[in-house]
């Protein structure tokens, strides 16, 4: 059980530290809008690397952040029906519904993969103004799918034990709904 325990904990530490890096993307992504917005409308000079840049930035901010949402609880669910069900209900609904998420994450790596494999073998570029190698950025698909699986895999887990015990069990690294310490 230590040893679960422990690679729940390294699980919940990469996605945790995944979502805190992402953080500082998105005050990267609102510079590169700026400058977009300033060279087009005041200087009327846009750039093409802007739009790209942009997209990119915001594809990474996705990519990362799918586990780091799940560890704080932060993706939708039908909380009016979800709230109606006691802890080991909540346990045995997640048991049930994880492993479809679990199916669209082997998918993600498997056919994120390939395409990053083809785009890494081809040294594919972009089509725009700004010749920019692809690669970087489809990697991105396959690393998703794989912090989203195994955060997946860390609640599936922990909701299984609760399930058969009754008793909630939390993240070391986060506590309660949306990861409220308290």
């Amino acid at each position: 059980m230590r040893v679960i325990l422990s690679v729940l904990k390294i699980i919940d530490l990469i996605n945790e530290w995944a979502g805190k890096i992402i953080c500082f993307f998105a005050i990267l992504l609102m510079l590169v809008v700026f400058e977009g917005v300033i060279s087009r409308y005041f200087f009327r000079q846009p750039h093409s690397w802007t739009l790209l840049s942009s997209e990119f930035t915001l594809l990474y901010m996705v990519s990362l952040g799918g586990g780091y949402t799940l560890l704080h609880g932060g993706h939708v669910k039908v909380d009016i029906i979800y709230q109606l069900f006691p802890v080991r209900g909540k346990a045995i609904l997640d048991l049930i519904t994880y492993p479809i998420i679990l199916i669209l994450c082997i998918v993600l790596v498997w056919y994120g993969g390939e395409e990053f494999w083809r785009y890494y073998t081809t040294n594919a570029k972009s089509f725009t103004g700004w010749p920019i190698i692809l690669w970087p950025f489809k990697i991105m698909v396959p690393v998703a799918g794989a912090l989203l699986g195994v955060q997946v895999l860390a609640k599936w887990i922990r909701d299984l034990i609760t399930a058969v015990t009754g008793v909630k069990m939390e993240s070391e690294v986060v506590s309660g709904e949306g990861g409220l310490r308290g």
